[in-house]
C-alpha cells in the first residue's frame, strides 16, 4: 500500500471595512501599530484605517485551520469629539460566533456595539472570537457610525465665608491685647463685597475709642485666608466677650466670639503694733501682707524701716542691715497672706514712725506707717538744805531748793513753793517771790531728764525753836505732788 501525503486543511479569512455606509475592499498589510501577536499565529490589519471623525481598523489572522478559534479586533479611534458612536460587524458565513469583550448584541448574523460618546483621541477596542466551521475564505465587512459632537461647561459653586478670631484667654489692667480675624472662603466660588465688623466690648477700648470696627475685605477667593490684626486695651476687670462678624453680597454671614478674663494685680500692706510704750522696753509690730488681685505675684519684697531713734531687736526671717529688714518672697498666690513680725526699741523719748513698704514683680508696690509714742519713766529728786543750822535768834541763814528729773521723761508744768514756820522769817530769794511765810516761784514749763533746777531763799531766826520747814513740788507729768522737809533750829 503506497503511502500518501496528507496536506492539512486551511481556510483563507479576509476583511472588509464599511465607514459611513462607503464599502471598500483592501488588500491585506501588516502596520506595526496593530501587530498582535498570539501562540504562533500573526493578527494582521486587512485594511487601511477608515477616514473620517471616527476610524475603524479590522485586524484579523491571514489564516486558520479548521475548527480553530479565531480570534479578529476591531480598533475604533475617535478624530474628534462624537456621540452616538455605533459598530457593527457581519459574522462571516462558515464561521460561528463565539463571544466578544465588550458582547455584542446578535441579531442572526449582525453584530452591533453602541461605544456611545467618545472624546478625540480616545480608542476603544472590541475582541472577537470565532470558529472556522468551514474550509474557504471567510469575509466579514464592518461598519462604523457616529454622530458629531460639541460639548460646553459651566462651573456652579458656592461661596462659604468663615471667621475665626484668636486671642489671648488672659490679660491685665492697662495691658494691649493683640487679637487676630482671619476670614476664609471655603467654598469653590469667589465670595463678593466681603465685611469685617468687630464689636468692641465694656471693659476693652480700641485706639480711638470706637465700639463698633469696620474693615472692607473686598472680594475673596477660595482657600485664601484674610488674616486682620486688632488691638485692644483692657480697660476694667472681668470677663468680657468680643464678637466678630462677617458679611458679603453672595456668601452669607458668619460669626465668631472670644472671651478674655481681664485681671487685676494687686497687694494690700497693713501694719500693726503698740502706739506707746515706755523708753527702753520693747514694741512689738506685726506686717501683714496680702494679694488682693487676680494673678500671682512674684519677686515680692517687704522691706520695714525703722526710724532713727529706734533699733532693731529682731525680725524672725528677714536680713537685718543697720535699721532695715528685708524679706524675700518668690511668689505670691491670689488671695494668699503673710505675716511678717518685728520688735524695736528706743531711748529717745518722741513719737517716731516706722515705714514699711512692698513690691512685686510688675511695678506693683504699696507703702504703710505706723508711729509709736515713746515715753519716758517721770522721777524727781526734790533736795533742800540749809546753811547754817542751827542759827540764833536774828541770824541768818539759806535753804537751797534743788530740783532733779531723774526719770526717762520730761516734766512739764512745775510749780515749786516753800512754807516756813513761825520760828523763821524768809527774808528774799533771787529767783522767788516772798509773801509772808511762804515762798514761791514762777513755772518752769518744761525739765529735760537728767537736768536741775536750783532755787535759793534767805531766812532769819525769829523764835528758839525747831522749825519744821517744807517745799512742796507739782507737775503735770506727776501723779501727786512731791514734798520734802528740812529740819532747822533757832535757840
Amino acid at each position: 500500500m503506497n503511502a500518501q501525503k496528507i496536506l492539512p486543511r486551511t481556510l483563507t479569512l479576509s476583511a472588509m471595512v464599511w465607514t459611513l455606509g462607503c464599502q471598500h475592499t483592501c488588500q491585506t498589510r501588516t502596520p506595526a501599530s496593530h501587530g498582535i501577536h498570539t501562540a504562533a499565529k500573526v493578527m494582521r490589519t486587512s485594511t487601511e484605517p477608515t477616514g473620517g471623525p471616527v476610524q475603524l481598523a479590522k485586524v484579523m489572522p491571514t489564516h486558520a485551520h479548521l475548527g480553530d478559534t479565531v480570534e479578529y479586533h476591531l480598533v475604533v479611534t475617535a478624530l474628534d469629539c462624537v456621540g452616538n458612536v455605533r459598530v457593527t460587524d457581519l459574522i462571516p458565513s462558515g464561521a460561528t460566533y463565539i463571544r466578544s469583550e465588550p458582547a455584542a448584541r446578535v441579531r442572526g448574523d449582525l453584530l452591533t456595539w453602541n461605544l456611545n460618546a467618545m472624546d478625540c483621541g480616545q480608542e476603544q477596542k472590541i475582541r472577537v472570537w470565532l470558529q472556522a466551521d468551514t474550509v474557504a475564505t471567510l469575509s466579514s465587512c464592518a461598519t462604523v457610525n457616529a454622530d458629531p459632537r460639541t460639548c460646553a461647561s459651566l462651573d456652579i459653586g458656592f461661596a462659604n465665608l468663615t471667621v475665626r478670631k484668636t486671642g489671648p484667654e488672659t490679660a491685665q489692667v492697662g495691658s494691649t491685647i493683640n487679637y487676630d480675624i482671619v476670614v476664609m472662603n471655603k467654598g469653590t466660588t469667589e465670595a463678593h463685597d466681603v465685611v469685617v465688623t468687630d464689636t468692641v466690648p465694656e471693659g476693652l477700648q480700641s485706639s480711638d475709642g470706637q465700639k463698633t470696627l469696620t474693615f472692607k475685605v473686598g472680594d475673596l477667593p477660595p482657600n485664601q485666608p484674610r488674616s486682620i490684626p486688632v488691638s485692644l486695651r483692657a480697660v476694667t476687670r472681668g470677663r468680657h466677650c468680643n464678637t466678630v462678624a462677617v458679611a458679603s453680597s453672595n456668601a452669607g454671614k458668619a460669626v465668631d466670639e472670644i472671651c478674655t478674663t481681664v485681671l487685676q494685680p494687686g497687694l494690700n500692706l497693713i501694719k500693726t503694733g503698740d502706739q506707746e510704750r515706755f523708753l527702753g522696753r520693747k514694741a512689738a509690730y506685726r506686717i501683714q501682707l496680702h494679694n488682693t488681685g487676680d494673678t500671682t505675684l512674684t519677686n515680692v519684697v517687704v522691706t520695714d524701716t525703722a526710724p532713727e531713734a529706734t533699733s532693731i531687736v529682731s525680725a524672725e526671717g528677714a536680713v537685718i542691715t543697720g535699721n532695715q529688714a528685708v524679706w524675700r518672697l518668690e511668689s505670691l498666690a491670689p488671695a494668699e497672706r503673710k505675716t511678717f513680725d518685728i520688735l524695736l526699741t528706743s531711748t529717745t523719748p518722741g513719737r517716731h514712725c516706722d515705714v514699711a513698704t512692698v513690691t512685686a514683680g510688675g511695678g506693683l508696690q504699696d507703702r504703710v506707717e505706723f508711729c509709736t509714742l515713746w515715753r519716758g519713766v517721770p522721777a524727781v529728786l526734790l533736795e533742800v538744805t540749809d546753811d547754817p543750822d542751827p542759827i540764833q535768834v536774828g541770824e541768818e541763814a539759806t535753804y537751797t531748793i534743788r530740783v532733779t528729773n531723774q526719770g526717762t521723761a520730761d516734766l512739764t508744768q512745775i510749780v515749786i513753793a516753800a512754807e516756813f514756820q513761825p520760828h523763821m522769817t524768809p527774808v528774799s530769794s533771787p529767783q522767788g517771790t516772798v509773801s509772808g511765810q511762804e515762798v514761791t516761784f514762777p513755772v518752769v514749763g518744761r525739765l529735760e531728764p537728767k537736768q536741775s533746777l536750783t532755787y535759793t531763799v534767805r531766812v532769819q531766826g525769829v523764835k528758839a525753836g525747831d522749825a519744821r520747814n517744807k517745799v512742796v513740788l507739782k507737775a503735770d507729768t506727776l501723779s501727786a505732788p512731791v514734798v520734802e522737809e528740812e529740819s532747822s533750829r533757832v535757840y
